[in-house]
C-alpha cells in the first residue's frame, strides 16, 4: 500500500522537474554567432572617407584563390593598404587630372580590341610587357590578367591608385601553386605621377591622415594599414 500511494507522487516529481528543465531551456536560447558583414557595412572611416566591405571583397576573393592559406585579416590589410586607401585619397586629390587620364585611357579602349592591338596601338603611349606573378600588379589590373577566359582580350580601363590602365595577357603560365602562376602582359598606363612623385605625395598624404580614422569595424583593427593610428 505504501507503494502505491507514493509511486504517482513520484511520477508528479519527475514531471514536474523535467517541465522546470524544459522552461528553463526555453528561456535561455543558444548564442548564435554573429552574422558576417554585408557589404555595405564600414570597415573604415578615415577623414571623411568610408570604405565598405564591399569595396575591398573582390581583391580579397582573388587573394583567397592565390593564396587560400593565407590569413583573412592579412588579406584585408594588403587590398587596404596597397589599393583601396591610396585610390580613395588620390580621387579626392586629384580628381581634373585623373579625369583627363581616363578620357585617354576610354580612347585607346576604343581602337584595340585584343592584345596585338593593343601594342600597336598604344605604340606612343607608356606600355610595358612584362612577366609578372599576381603580387605584381595592381590588384585590379591582376584579377584580369590571371582570368583565363579573358587571355588574348583586352580589358576595359582599370582604374587604380595612380590613374588608369589598358591591359590584355598574350598568355598564363601556370605553376604548381597559384601564387607562383605567371602571365605574359601587356600593361598601358595613363598616370597622373611618375613612380617616384607618387611615392613621395602618398607618403606624405599618408602621414596627413594617419590620426584621423573615427570608425574601425570592430572586429577588424588588426586588419587596418600599418601606418594608421588607430582610435
Amino acid at each position: 500500500m505504501i507503494f502505491t500511494v507514493l509511486q504517482p507522487r513520484a511520477n508528479v516529481l519527475a514531471a514536474g522537474l523535467v517541465l522546470a528543465l524544459l522552461l528553463g531551456s526555453c528561456s535561455k536560447p543558444p548564442v548564435l554567432p554573429p552574422a558576417p558583414p554585408a557589404p555595405g557595412d564600414v570597415l573604415l572611416r578615415l577623414d571623411g572617407i568610408d570604405i565598405t566591405f564591399g569595396d575591398i571583397e573582390p581583391y580579397v576573393k582573388f587573394l583567397d584563390e592565390a593564396m587560400p592559406e593565407g590569413g583573412r585579416l592579412t588579406k584585408i590589410q594588403k587590398v587596404l593598404q596597397e589599393f583601396t586607401v591610396p585610390l580613395r585619397l588620390a580621387q579626392r586629390a586629384f580628381p581634373e587630372q585623373r579625369r583627363t587620364m581616363k578620357q585617354r585611357a576610354e580612347h585607346l579602349h576604343t581602337v584595340a580590341t585584343n592584345v596585338l592591338e593593343l601594342e600597336q596601338q598604344a605604340a606612343q603611349q607608356i606600355i610595358k610587357r612584362q612577366e609578372l606573378t599576381r603580387g605584381k600588379a595592381d590588384l585590379p589590373v591582376a584579377v584580369f590578367l590571371f582570368d583565363p577566359l579573358m587571355t588574348g582580350g583586352v580589358s576595359g580601363v582599370i582604374e587604380v591608385p595612380r590613374g588608369y590602365v589598358v591591359a590584355a595577357a598574350h598568355e598564363i603560365k601556370e605553376a604548381g601553386t597559384a601564387v607562383c602562376d605567371i602571365v605574359d602582359a601587356v600593361q598601358v598606363g595613363f598616370f597622373t605621377h611618375t613612380p617616384g612623385d607618387w611615392e613621395t605625395w602618398k607618403q606624405l598624404e599618408q602621414e596627413a591622415v594617419a590620426g584621423k580614422a573615427t570608425y574601425i569595424h570592430p572586429d577588424f583593427r588588426a586588419a587596418m594599414p600599418t601606418w594608421l593610428k588607430l582610435p
